[in-house]
């Protein structure tokens, strides 16, 4: 079996690496990423990383061909329509270079009255891969949790959290958390070809979390 994984330098991309190791061979590691030069780290330990840009699609098909399990990370180029160009390309790729099974990495952002600016693009993902000629898993993580931790000087500063909330709640995943259900997904055939939502066990409103973030900080943040 052959598990590439694409954007595997990135933030979520280094952690799905590191528990892809956990439990497969290094020889059924492949990545695919835009600079090897910042993957020379797997090089060295023996994974098969090879060039790709989703706006290549010629390299795509070298990188890609032969998998049995593309893990999809989109890019975080933006605007918008930029990731949509970059995931018909993949798409596309994927069928010429004869993948057996995609699995979608996004975000639970895809409503129709969503107001975050990448909900089109995944809401268009979706319903683009149900026309695909390959079979397919979707991830929908909640919002990620660890940009809290940098981010929390700033929130310290203005005083406030800022997310555009009201009295709604919201869910968190850790990226650690994400990955080890990706990767689970990828090597369990008898869990593929579902969407899978990924949060906590619960979800905050936003004085919740300003409250939680005031203890651990020591620092009065409100909402």
């Amino acid at each position: 079996m052959i598990y590439t994984i694409t954007s595997a330098t990135g933030q979520l991309g280094q952690k799905v690496v590191a528990e892809a190791r956990k439990h497969l061979n290094s020889n059924e590691i492949r990545l695919s990423v835009r600079s090897p030069k910042k993957a020379s780290q797997y090089v060295t330990a023996g994974i098969d990383v090879r060039a790709a840009d989703y706006l290549d699609m010629d390299s795509m098909v070298e990188a890609w061909r032969g998998t049995d399990v593309l893990i999809y990370i989109p890019s975080i180029s933006h605007p918008s329509i930029v990731r949509v160009l970059e995931f018909e390309n993949s798409v596309i790729t994927a069928e010429r270079a004869g993948v057996k099974h995609f699995i979608f990495v996004g975000f639970f952002a895809d409503q129709v009255n969503s107001p975050f600016h990448m909900a089109a693009f995944f809401a268009y993902a979706n319903t683009r891969l149900a026309s695909a000629g390959f079979s397919y898993s979707i991830i929908k993580n909640a919002m990620y949790a660890d940009p809290l931790v940098p981010y929390l000087p700033e929130l310290i500063e203005r005083k406030a959290v800022i997310y555009p909330m009201g009295n709604a709640k919201m869910s968190f995943v850790s990226r650690e958390d994400s990955a080890e259900a990706i990767v689970k997904l990828a090597m369990l055939p008898a869990l593929q070809g579902k969407t899978y939502v990924l949060t906590q066990e619960r979800n905050y409103t936003m004085l919740e979390l300003a409250n939680l973030l005031s203890e651990v900080s020591g620092h009065e943040i409100g909402y």
